[in-house]
């Protein structure tokens, strides 16, 4: 009887539908890389469906360096994976990294918008300021509604001081090559209301809120751009 039982816990979730052990091993992933891969080492059955695109979307790579400093082979082809499985956090970082050192700007706001479309918060508000920043009436004002809008969402107005705070330390690990950050230029004019937009603060937990949205974008642009390597 005892040996009846240890069988039986021994085995009981290779008996799982494979749609159930999928959703384990999906909620393994989005807390541990690392756990993820002890697992696909357990059985030739986890292995199989840990390689399935809905892990590789929902992988968490809180343990991977934004920026490798070394080539790591084994690392791209993980990393081009979740990216190809519409991983958002993958998608972010691609395009983030792409776009701030001027390459491949085109694929890079495909991916940091495919990343905002899945709700990926900081990637929302990096295309804000990217829109901000590219000029052009159209882009400029998506950009001005991108960043107003988070700071009048109920869910994500919370999440803005920490979008920024993440985007001014992933630009401290990058080397900004992107010219079009080299001389931002002021979108609210000063002359319409008091609000003061002379200068620009230098530290993210300087931003206020204001009731003007050209201003509030200034505010954003000021944080970011004290950020940049290069100032």
């Amino acid at each position: 009887m005892a040996n009846e039982q240890k069988e039986s816990s021994r085995t009981s979730i290779l008996s799982l539908p494979t749609e159930v052990l999928s959703e384990v091993l999906v909620r393994v992933a989005s807390s541990s890389s690392t756990d993820l891969f002890r697992a696909k080492l357990c059985c030739k059955l986890f292995y199989e469906v840990s390689e399935a695109d809905n892990i590789y979307q929902r992988v968490s790579l809180d343990k991977f360096e934004i920026v490798p400093w070394q080539k790591n082979d084994k690392l791209s082809r993980f990393l081009k994976k979740c990216r190809e499985s519409k991983n958002p956090e993958a998608l972010y970082r691609k395009g983030m990294v792409d776009y701030f050192t001027d390459k491949h700007k085109d694929s890079a706001l495909e991916c940091l918008e495919e990343a905002a479309n899945s709700g990926h918060a900081d990637a929302a508000y990096a295309l804000g300021i990217i829109y901000i920043f590219f000029g052009g009436d159209e882009l400029k004002r998506q950009g001005i509604l991108l960043l107003s809008g988070m700071k009048k969402s109920r869910i994500l107005k919370g999440r803005v001081k920490l979008c920024r705070e993440n985007l001014r330390a992933l630009l401290r690990m990058i080397w900004v090559k992107n010219p079009m950050f080299l001389n931002p230029t002021l979108i609210c004019c000063a002359m319409t209301h008091d609000k003061k937009t002379s200068s620009w603060p230098m530290d993210a937990d300087d931003v206020e809120e204001s009731t003007c949205e050209g201003c509030a974008c200034d505010e954003e642009i000021g944080a970011i751009c004290a950020a940049l390597p290069y100032r």
